[in-house]
């Protein structure tokens, strides 16, 4: 009987171990269960971010508008990138407008990235005084340099085509700074140019047009003829790329310009016959027939008339460019008039309302009446003749004149009422 009461309870032990066993099985079994389906949600929160990423930093690129919170401005999605050499005191003053004016907290044009080709220490001196000042408001400045021996054989204009393209590049690839988001489009300055106080406000509320808008090649800050003007807020539509303070978008460069974008070296140039950037811009296998948008009254003044590679081409005219001293809050004016198709319509009306004179003698009377007033040429070279007799610029790039749509430019002669340049009917 002893031996037999020890068996069952040997038998009971044994069995509860063996409960235990498939507890602790079943236990480590849940457990791992658990953890996979963990595991699984995180991999799924971390894809759901990626793509998110993806969208943010592609897709809008191309102008996709996926929601109304997606598609409010980033303010470092639109960076303001200056082109320098060795001009410190001219840095100088262009840095100390861009503190003046960037709007704080940034809400447009951040970072600001300072673009060097080579390496000079009165530079990096400049540099270091706005990037501590910037810091102090909550905006950072990225300092970049360009190798010198990577510039170019073809001149001054071609190093500065060599660095716009390796620049743009390194902004474009997200290589500036790998922590900020890739940019939707980028603001171009050089060393030498002052900017309105309205400077970001204007390109922040034309963002949207440009991205959405394939007629349009940029967005310009600038007025070609902008010394004889009245309306700091008119905006216009032209067919001649200005330059001097310009915005393009990520789309323009990648799909288009990167892969194609003249290397400045004396071969290129010969091949291309364009020794400059800007007027490779402005031939039409580039341009295609898009337009730019560009105010009346200028947000940038070209102030370097030394030292520069254009040797201060149309100096006297471009000393006389107004710069818009007023601040315009452009992000409370309806921009819809600048969609194509409603601009020619309005633009067209205006014009063709225009009295037409028959000599710039009948012209200057006719203005003086404080009425739009219209000349008519037959042919460029008549155009260029009226141009210096009006003082204003003569020449054109690919038969476009200086400030033109569709072959009309126009100007206050008198800062008062239009007097329009057309061709002849």
């Amino acid at each position: 009987m002893v031996v037999h009461k020890f068996t069952n309870r040997s038998r009971a032990t044994v069995r509860k171990r063996r409960l235990d066993r498939q507890a602790s099985t079943r236990k480590t079994v849940y457990l791992l269960l658990l953890a996979t389906f963990t595991a699984f949600i995180i991999g799924l929160s971390a894809m759901a971010g990626y793509i998110q990423s993806v969208f943010n930093n592609e897709a809008l690129h191309d102008g996709a508008v996926l929601s109304p919170s997606l598609n409010e401005n980033n303010p470092y999605e639109s960076p303001v990138i200056i082109f320098t050499c060795n001009r410190p005191n001219y840095l100088m003053q262009t840095l100390d407008d861009i503190y003046k004016n960037i709007p704080r907290p940034c809400t447009f044009g951040c970072p600001v990235i300072v673009s060097e080709d080579g390496k000079h220490a009165p530079i990096e001196t400049v540099v270091l005084e706005y990037k501590e000042k910037l810091d102090a408001v909550g905006i950072p400045l990225i300092h970049i340099q360009h190798r010198q021996d990577l510039r170019a054989s073809g001149g001054a204009y071609g190093a500065l085509a060599k660095h716009y393209g390796w620049a743009l590049s390194q902004v474009f690839n997200g290589h500036v700074d790998p922590k900020l988001p890739i940019p939707k489009r980028v603001i171009i300055l050089e060393e030498d140019i002052h900017i309105a106080p309205d400077f970001f406000s204007y390109f922040s509320s034309t963002a949207k047009i440009l991205d959405n808008d394939p007629s349009l090649l940029a967005v310009s800050a600038f007025n070609d003829n902008g010394h004889l003007v009245k309306d700091p807020t008119r905006l216009l539509r032209s067919d001649f790329f200005p330059g001097l303070g310009w915005m393009m978008t990520r789309r323009l460069w990648k799909d288009e310009l990167e892969a194609k974008w003249p290397n400045g070296a004396i071969m290129d140039i010969l091949e291309n016959s364009n020794p400059y950037w800007d007027d490779w811009l402005r031939d039409p296998s580039q341009r295609q027939g898009r337009q730019v948008i560009r105010p009346e009254v200028s947000r940038t003044y070209h102030f370097g008339f030394k030292g520069g590679a254009s040797n201060n081409q149309f100096g006297s005219i471009l000393e006389r460019v107004k710069l818009c001293d007023t601040f315009v809050d452009w992000s409370k004016r309806d921009l819809s008039f600048l969609e194509e198709s409603e601009y020619d319509k309005s633009y067209t009306a205006l014009q063709e309302r225009a009295e037409v004179a028959s000599s710039i003698k009948e012209a200057r009377g006719m203005l003086k009446r404080n009425i739009n007033v219209a000349l008519e040429y037959k042919d460029f070279s008549e155009f260029q003749a009226m141009a210096r007799k009006l003082d204003i610029m003569d020449d054109e790039k690919a038969m476009i004149p200086r400030t033109a749509y569709k072959g009309i430019v126009e100007f206050r002669p008198f800062e008062t009422s239009l007097l329009f340049l057309r061709p002849m009917r």
